[in-house]
């Protein structure tokens, strides 16, 4: 089977705002500055600096996060290409998900390292960053993965930045997934590297940089830690500015006002975009009267306070969705992200915020779709003659087009319908011929018949479904499988099962098939 693309707009599964910015269309133009093409790419690359100073820090906090684990040659030669003066990065990031979580993070970091490839040979040294989303405090959208249709879930209570948990209660966890994961030619391979990856005395940010790293180290992939007080001291201005003026709450609601005419905004700016990070909290700061409040019983400061605690501990301070954008953009020299349709949605409130602190922005980049769909679904599909591509309809119009096609009666009531408008037609002269004020009562009597002979085509069409059951149930077999619980099967499984099937052929697949230039949907063999 050769890779099947299906335009993003007739998926029917992206929003309205990714769609037009697939299209360029024009009214959303004034949000970003790049187009998401390669004349983009090569236009940001051509405007882009990046102060020596801030890429020395930067180089020094990747070689101390590397400082503990085994580096492989393609990192450390992504490492090294990071420290001259002319190189660029393109990124993507993502919250710490157990084992990468769903699928459409392995597509993300694929992404960057094509992207990069693609640039590297008319641009300069360009370097794929993945960005480790260690200061996340939302648990519950990390701690499980699914695994050929099961959840796996990690117990635990939320306890502040993700990055820093202990993995108490892991070894439970792996025992279930060596049983999910059943045989396989690379399984037990994968079994032992989840073992030495998800250790006990590992925490999620270790475990989850060692995983990514034995993946896709091999294609000299960095791994950086936003959580790191020297990179948040190059950030410190920033936050001091959000602290003293709250400059994204205004700039981000400028840019809500303009959206609204046309899109739902995917984030909300409050008074006050940072966190403060304390043993087992991340809590938001507010500012009440004169003072600055962190949430869930933290520390109280006078305005001179705060900003003495981010001169002497930035560490402590920590960027919220909004200003996580800004963060990254600041500590990278960055010309490309990528990312997912909530993610690019809420990058189009920031155009403004970027001007306004003075930061370059990069190209923005919907991170490729695709799911996969085996052989044996592939036929039933061909069986009940249907495509791939009709698979994208709603379910229920593709049972009732099954059962129409195949049921032994007619459920068209066309026949019935045109029989009673001549009927009705004719009644309806000969009672304003009699009385005009009688075509009313006929014309109620008229849409009574209608209505009642569509209720009849219903039932008919559901006789049919019933008739036609055992087909039905292949169709709903293949959606679930293709669009598990009802959504996108990127956005739920996780892609262990491929790989403990293909091994590490399974990414290079991947790598060959997945552009995050092309704007097209990929349905692949699996």
């Amino acid at each position: 089977m050769q890779r099947i693309a299906i335009p993003y707009r007739e998926t029917g599964r992206f929003s309205p705002l990714v769609t037009d910015y697939l299209g360029a269309v024009p009214e959303l133009r004034e949000f970003y500055r790049w187009s998401a093409d390669e004349d983009g790419l090569h236009a940001a690359a051509q405007a882009r600096s990046f102060d020596p100073a801030s890429r020395r820090v930067l180089c020094d906090a990747l070689d101390r996060q590397y400082a503990h684990m085994p580096v492989q040659p393609q990192v450390r030669a992504s490492l090294d290409r990071l420290r001259k003066p002319n190189a660029f990065t393109v990124t993507t990031g993502h919250q710490l998900c157990l084992f990468t979580g769903p699928l459409y993070l392995p597509f993300k970091i694929l992404n960057i390292i094509r992207l990069a490839r693609q640039l590297s040979k008319s641009e300069r040294a360009v370097v794929p960053v993945f960005w480790m989303a260690t200061e996340d405090h939302d648990r519950p959208e990390i701690d499980h993965a699914f695994i050929h249709g099961q959840k796996v879930n990690w117990p635990g209570t939320a306890a502040g930045a993700v990055g820093r948990l202990n993995l108490d209660g892991i070894g439970a966890v792996l025992d279930q997934v060596d049983t999910l994961l059943g045989p396989g030619t690379h399984a037990d391979e994968l079994r032992a590297l989840l073992r030495r990856c998800y250790r006990p005395e590992h925490d999620l940010a270790q475990a989850t940089r060692l995983f990514v790293d034995a993946l896709f180290g091999r294609f000299g992939v960095v791994i950086l830690d936003g959580d790191d007080a020297e990179l948040k001291r190059l950030f410190a201005p920033l936050m001091r500015e959000e602290l003293i003026n709250q400059v994204a709450v205004r700039s981000v609601h400028y840019a809500d006002g303009k959206l609204a005419a046309h899109w739902r905004t995917q984030a909300f700016a409050r008074g006050i975009n940072l966190f403060h990070l304390r043993p087992g909290h991340r809590s938001r700061i507010e500012l009440q009267g004169d003072r600055y409040h962190v949430l869930d019983g933290g520390p109280s400061f006078s305005l001179d306070e705060l900003l003495a605690e981010l001169d002497q501990h930035p560490e402590r301070f920590s960027p919220n969705v909004l200003m996580r954008p800004l963060y990254q953009e600041t500590i990278l020299p960055n010309i490309a992200y990528i990312g997912g349709g909530g993610e690019l949605a809420y990058w189009f409130q920031l155009k403004w915020l970027f001007q306004a602190m003075q930061v370059p922005i990069p190209v923005l980049l919907l991170r490729t779709s695709a799911a996969f769909i085996g052989n044996k679904d592939r036929a039933r599909l061909e069986g009940l003659g249907l495509t791939v591509a009709d698979l994208f309809r709603p379910l229920e119009e593709l049972k009732a087009r099954i059962a129409l096609k195949n049921a032994s009666f007619s459920t068209s009531m066309e026949a019935e319908k045109e029989a009673a408008t001549r009927l009705y037609n004719a009644l309806k002269e000969r009672a304003k011929a009699a009385d005009p004020t009688l075509e009313g009562a006929v014309n109620a009597i008229a849409k009574r018949t209608m209505n009642g002979l569509d209720a009849m085509k219903r039932k008919l069409v559901r006789a049919a479904k019933r008739e036609q059951q055992l087909p039905l149930e292949r169709l709903a077999l293949v959606h679930e499988h293709v669009f598990p619980a009802g959504g996108l099967q990127e956005r739920r499984e996780n892609f262990m099962p491929w790989y403990a099937r293909e091994g590490p052929e399974f990414l290079d697949r991947l790598l060959d098939e997945l552009d995050p230039l092309d704007p097209h949907f990929s349905v692949l063999p699996g």
